[in-house]
């Protein structure tokens, strides 16, 4: 009976066998089939790396220093726009700076009225120091005055 028992199992995995190869061939149609891939799943937004706007001023604009107890208004000066900077406050003994697109003046102030121009200059030329200059700037400005 072990030999019977033996022979019948094997009788039954050789037609299992059969039966599962015969419901896996095909005739290549099976391969032709696409396979359905799986929905794609929503990607976040990556945000843009923050980047700080520029920020484009007009003729009476003004900009506050945080912080600090100074400021910048743009102005017109000789037709042409300026931007003034200088401390907050009384201006006698304070300096102030005025940068147009052609030179930068750098003023002290005598009074809230009147100020002394101590350097001008000009983008890709020459400076002056004027006025009372130091010792180094005495050089430059000998025989040269500031308008």
């Amino acid at each position: 009976m072990t030999r019977a028992n033996l022979t019948a199992w094997l009788v039954a995995l050789v037609a299992a066998s059969a039966v599962a190869f015969a419901f896996t061939r095909s005739d290549g149609a099976a391969a032709q089939t696409p396979v359905p891939t799986p929905p794609a799943l929503p990607v976040p937004a990556v945000p843009a790396p923050a980047v700080d706007p520029q920020i484009v001023l007009k003729l009476g604009d003004t900009i506050r220093v945080e912080g600090a107890a100074m400021g910048c208004q743009v102005t017109r000066r000789g037709g042409r726009p300026v931007i003034e900077c200088r401390r907050d406050g009384s201006l006698s003994g304070t300096y102030g700076t005025f940068m147009s697109d052609r030179k930068v003046t750098v003023a002290r102030f005598r009074s809230g009225r009147t100020a002394q121009t101590i350097l001008t200059a000009r983008h890709g030329g020459d400076w002056r120091a004027c006025g009372k200059p130091s010792s180094r700037g005495r050089a430059a400005a000998v025989g040269r005055g500031c308008r």
